[in-house]
């Protein structure tokens, strides 16, 4: 009963994660599986991930007490608690055979992602005759970058079983990976657009230096899928602008050429970093950072375009965009070291392909703030709970 209630919870944590729905929310599955961890977990406590995840928790709730937004701070505690309180229970408690159940909820989560995707994708040829790019939506709550990080995820989860399954099993893998890594292409999430190769390369290397008798296989199917994906970017109309608007960014950096602006990303992480050197220490308190970067903002005098509207940064409100800039920023080196602990535990207690997700994870931080969405918490959370069940044995193509 009590390993039946654990199991339920676990798939039920992975299949909800990529629904992203409002009425039947994720947070439901990590709480009723994080509530099974606790009734019937042994205890089995791992003293310094647990003393890790409870700090950073424990500092976003101090940190609200110099914050002049102190009704933002607290929303800001109850977004982090899920995420933080996984890490204390998932380090602290452990059900029996966990290993293998870790990697069947994994497996669960990343079939649901692959499903979530094919249908939106089917929606959307259905509704417009061929895909369109503004119309993406896994769930009700995953904007473009969120779902392709999803994507992402699922893709290494699967990449797995590739290599460690009978012949059928293998190629229907195959097939999802490489669909998976199709919808990334048309997600055209820029930041993954360039990153994805990088973490492709690397994983084929990994694999080709660990498994000789499959060097043959790997620089083969590998070098395909690579050339096929990369003409994709190339000439398909979405990702082939999105790889020159990056291009034309990079480009003006220093100003605008061409009458091309960068990315207003750029603009924010600049007047991030003035604020941090304005409170280095304790930052300006959980839940102002947003507040005190629109001020910043009131000074910038570049002007950006949608499509051919100008408007000035001042007028919207941005977060920091950046998981680093925003936890120094408001929480000072404090939580910028509790935060970076918290990576080099992912980075160090996974192997194989899920290292190679807390990697993704890494990447997609310098870009968005994970922790101000719901979609960047949940799965946090969820990678968390798998990285404290998983095997810290290195098994060949795992």
């Amino acid at each position: 009963m009590q390993q039946n209630l654990f199991r339920f919870t676990g798939y039920a944590a992975a299949f909800l994660l990529p629904l992203a729905l409002v009425w039947l929310s994720p947070i439901y599955g990590l709480i009723a599986w994080a509530v099974s961890f606790l009734a019937f977990g042994k205890w089995t406590p791992k003293i310094w991930p647990m003393l890790l995840f409870a700090g950073f928790v424990d500092w976003e709730l101090i940190s609200v007490y110099w914050s002049s937004n102190r009704p933002a701070g607290w929303a800001d505690v109850v977004m982090v608690v899920p995420f933080g309180l996984m890490g204390v229970l998932a380090n602290g408690l452990t059900a029996e055979d966990s290993q293998r159940w870790g990697r069947r909820f994994a497996d669960a989560f990343a079939w649901a992602t692959t499903l979530c995707w094919t249908a939106i994708f089917c929606y959307s040829l259905a509704k417009f005759g061929w895909v369109s790019y503004n119309d993406f939506a896994l769930g009700e709550r995953l904007g473009i970058h969120f779902q392709s990080l999803y994507l992402i995820i699922a893709a290494l989860i699967l990449e797995r079983r590739i290599w460690s399954e009978s012949a059928g099993v293998s190629w229907v893998n195959a097939v999802a990976v490489l669909w998976l890594l199709v919808g990334i292409i048309f997600l055209s999430a820029r930041i993954h657009l360039l990153s994805v190769p990088v973490l492709m390369m690397a994983r084929l290397f990994e694999l080709y230096r660990r498994n000789p008798s499959w060097r043959k296989h790997i620089i083969r199917w590998g070098t395909i899928a690579i050339a096929v994906l990369g003409a994709m970017v190339l000439t398909l109309p979405g990702p082939s602008r999105r790889i020159e608007d990056l291009v034309n960014e990079l480009r003006s950096v220093d100003g605008m050429m061409g009458g091309k602006q960068t990315n207003h990303r750029i603009f924010i992480w600049k007047y991030g970093i003035d604020i941090i050197k304005k409170a280095p220490l304790l930052g300006v308190g959980n839940g102002n950072g947003e507040d005190v970067l629109h001020e910043e903002l009131l000074t910038c005098d570049a002007k950006f375009y949608n499509k051919k509207e100008p408007y000035y940064l001042h007028e919207f409100r941005y977060d920091f965009h950046n998981v680093w800039i925003q936890c120094w920023a408001e929480g000072g080196i404090i939580a910028f070291l509790l935060m970076a602990g918290i990576f080099l535990w992912g980075l160090t207690q996974s192997s194989g392909s899920m290292s190679y997700a807390w990697m993704a994870l890494l990447i997609s931080s310098t870009t968005e703030s994970l922790l101000d969405k719901q979609a960047g918490v949940f799965l946090l959370t969820f990678m968390v709970a798998l990285t404290a069940l998983s095997s810290r044995e290195r098994q060949s193509l795992r």
